[in-house]
């Protein structure tokens, strides 16, 4: 019989699972990282993998979270360093912000091919709460800084999908993207901020 793994070996073997989870979704891909790839890095048999997690899903569900709070802390810096700045400003450096970490992080492949799958697997109204899969978390903290819209939260929230779907196909695009970016979110910014 198995002795149970301790406090630090669980530790151990969660980060390793993690680990391996961020590498091989952005080299791999969900659908193509089997269980057995993962247990294998991390050390594990596959029947010990349900000791961690209640499926392949759940894990890279874990890794997308992690990259959704890594990218909003990211950006929400901008809106504290930019306090003198007017809220038109200061929205435009935040929402271009979210899409320098998405680029920096790697993951547009991942957002684009992936997490779609990866959100089937999920209640409707939770899939929907994460920014990875739509504008709203952009928006939500676009008003948590305080930042008002002059037009319809429906026109503001399709802006920001639109401009987030640009993002996705970034390889598509080439060199000139972030400049044309920039301009696009600092124009939406001046319609669209009060």
């Amino acid at each position: 019989m198995a002795l149970p793994f301790t406090d630090e070996q669980r530790q151990k073997i969660r980060a390793l699972l993690f680990e391996s989870a961020q590498r091989r979704a952005l080299s791999d891909g969900i659908q193509k990282t089997s269980l057995d790839a993962l247990t294998s890095d991390a050390g594990i048999s596959k029947s010990s993998f349900y000791k961690f997690y209640g499926s392949k899903e759940q894990l890279f569900l874990e890794v997308a979270s992690s990259w959704e709070t890594q990218i909003l802390s990211s950006a929400a810096k901008t809106l504290s360093r930019r306090e003198g700045m007017s809220n038109k400003a200061r929205a435009a450096a935040f929402v271009f912000a979210v899409f320098e970490a998405i680029h920096q992080l790697g993951i547009a492949r991942f957002l684009r091919e992936d997490l779609p799958y990866l959100s089937s697997f999920l209640p409707e109204p939770e899939a929907r709460a994460h920014c990875l899969t739509s504008a709203r978390s952009i928006f939500d903290s676009l008003r948590e800084a305080q930042i008002c819209f002059t037009a319809p939260d429906e026109t503001v929230l399709s802006v920001i999908q639109f401009l987030y779907l640009s993002i996705l196909n970034i390889g598509d695009l080439g060199a000139g993207f972030f400049p044309a970016l920039q301009t696009l979110v600092q124009s939406a910014c001046e319609q669209l901020v009060a």
